[in-house]
């Protein structure tokens, strides 16, 4: 008797198995294997038509597309991502193809994202941007540093290019830090995430972005000379009414912070991480009665070191009223207190192993939906077995540093 076989094909998986298998493939694998097949499947990846990710395409899978599929379903595609991490002759492969045609092959363009380009490598993409009327958006992830005489340059050809149209640039924390010229002004600016390099260069910011609605800064060193924001003038953001600050490498005042608060009068949700010396800025019952009257959100994280072994950490979780749950970690003369939930994409834990909630809570941590990227110092006071408690409440972690301490009976181990 002979045996019956009967043939399995990739078509007979419901599209909802066959969407399920797309999430573990890249985009241009997706694009190279599916675009033109039949009608089904081409219908099936709309949503990869429409957001095209070339992150870690080959070079000769990314030429493929460039000559044979981009081309074709340019009309559909409302956001790109192009990498030079994977593929460095990326830029310049799309540049050949489409730099003449940027606005007749992509004409309903929306959002851009570069991923690990160099200063030059920017500039020369943004010069293809004219006349592409819908494109509002651009992402920079892991730009390589630059000179700071470069810096304001940049932020002109950034700024101003696409005819002035782009509303939203996000640069993330791995990028270079950015700065602007005094007489700088940027009307088109709605919403903004950018490091600076230090407070000095708030002014400049303030003055460069006047129509600014969400504002996302990094301050990423102290101030060689420690230059106090009373002595700066700030323009106030009359439309600002998100802002969010980190700067953890400098230490803030409360009369700082009030300073800064003067300057956003209508806004609204307000995120703070910082380090102190003041003592007023981990009491919650001073720093919540300074807020604006206007704010209706506050996340609040900040580092405290004392100069004396802090004993009275009843007192300071108690501060803070039901309305405004924290959790805070000590350990002899440092302190960390943060809002809860917990509401930044990144999280520094430093030998902090105490940990008291305040009073009256049972608000969840957050850790799970905000955390992207941990670093964790292991010595004796915060060992690897304790750290695991924190790393299991991370489940969205992306990036994992961890710097182990040899000090005397503390943990050995490397870097990761």
């Amino acid at each position: 008797m002979e045996a019956s076989y009967s043939q399995s094909t990739l078509e007979m998986l419901p599209d909802e198995v066959l969407l399920e298998i797309c999430k573990h493939l890249l985009c241009s694998d997706i694009l190279h294997s599916f675009i033109g097949l039949n009608y089904r499947m081409t219908r099936m990846i709309t949503q990869y038509r429409h957001d095209v990710s070339l992150h870690k395409a080959s070079i000769s899978k990314f030429d493929y597309l460039c000559v044979n599929v981009l081309p074709q379903i340019g009309p559909q595609i409302r956001s790109l991502v192009l990498d030079c991490c994977y593929a460095v002759l990326e830029d310049k492969l799309f540049i050949q193809h489409f730099g003449e045609k940027m606005s007749t092959i992509f004409p309903n363009l929306e959002r851009v994202s570069l991923v690990s380009y160099l200063q030059d490598q920017v500039v020369t993409f943004l010069n293809t941007l004219h006349d592409l009327n819908h494109l509002v958006e651009i992402h920079l992830y892991s730009l390589f540093p630059m000179e700071t005489t470069h810096q304001a340059t940049f932020v002109q050809s950034l700024f101003q290019a696409n005819n002035h149209r782009f509303t939203t640039i996000f640069t993330d924390d791995q990028s270079s830090c950015l700065s602007f010229n005094d007489t700088d002004c940027y009307m088109n600016i709605l919403q903004l995430r950018i490091r600076l390099k230090t407070i000095t260069d708030l002014p400049s910011l303030f003055a460069a972005v006047p129509n600014v609605q969400y504002l996302d800064v990094i301050l990423e060193d102290r101030d060689r000379d420690y230059k106090d924001l009373n002595y700066m003038k700030l323009s106030p953001l009359l439309h600002l009414t998100n802002f969010r600050l980190k700067s953890i490498v400098r230490v803030w005042t409360l009369e700082e912070l009030i300073i800064l608060f003067v300057q956003l009068p209508i806004i609204r949700c307000l995120s703070l991480y910082l380090s102190t010396y003041d003592k007023c800025l981990i009491k919650g019952d001073i720093i919540l009665s300074s807020l604006p009257s206007t704010v209706q959100q506050f996340n609040y994280a900040i580092y405290f070191v004392s100069d004396t072994i802090i004993d009275d950490d009843d007192a300071i979780a108690s501060s803070w009223p039901p309305s405004h749950p924290v959790a805070c970690f000590f350990h002899d003369e440092y302190l960390f207190i943060h809002t809860l939930p917990w509401h930044f994409a990144r999280m520094e834990f430093l030998s902090l192993v105490g940990k008291k909630p305040s009073c009256q809570t049972n608000s969840e941590i957050g850790y799970d939906r905000h955390v992207e990227h941990l670093y964790l110092k292991i010595d004796k006071n915060l060992t690897f077995r304790k750290s695991l408690t924190l790393l299991s409440q991370c489940r969205r972690v992306r990036e994992l540093l961890i710097n182990v301490k040899d000090d005397g009976d503390a943990v050995k181990g490397t870097c990761i």
